[in-house]
């Protein structure tokens, strides 16, 4: 079954407008993202981390700049509504552990062995497992296999 990313967005959005989707490594790249975003006229915006990052950047290391990020957003006077994806690459542990401490969206190798246990618990978990990474940018609404049958 498939679930659209989209209702973790603003309910507001236009849906004619395309959705963006920016690589980013940097509290300040995740800034400049947004900026980029609201110039060029997206309605949604999504943060992926570089592949494979929860391998060599960690877990907390993306849990923790997306925190500060969000901190930064509350502030702000115009602000976007976004998601963040943490690529976890074929790491199941990596995986479960970011989906275990909150994050609500993973790219995960859809090869790996462990797949079915990691979708399971995501499913549990009301979040979202994706089996490849999405294009920089893309209209939405953007499907996301959802083993819970949404």
């Amino acid at each position: 079954m498939i679930r659209q990313i989209r209702q973790h967005l603003s309910t507001g959005n236009d849906k004619s407008k395309p959705g963006c989707v920016f690589p980013v490594s940097t509290l300040r790249e995740a800034c400049d993202a947004l900026n980029v975003a609201q110039a060029s006229g997206c309605s949604d915006v999504i943060l992926l981390s570089p592949p494979g990052a929860a391998g060599f950047m960690g877990v907390p290391w993306w849990m923790a700049m997306m925190a500060q990020f969000r901190d930064l957003q509350a502030k702000a006077p115009i602000s976007l509504p976004f998601i963040d994806i943490l690529d976890c690459g074929s790491q199941a542990g990596r995986a479960v552990s970011a989906l275990t401490q909150g994050q609500k969206h993973i790219v995960f190798d859809p090869d790996s062995p462990q797949r079915k246990a990691v979708e399971m618990l995501a499913g549990s978990l009301a979040a979202t497992v994706l089996f490849q990474r999405p294009d920089r940018i893309q209209p939405f609404p953007l499907g996301i296999a959802c083993p819970s049958g949404e």
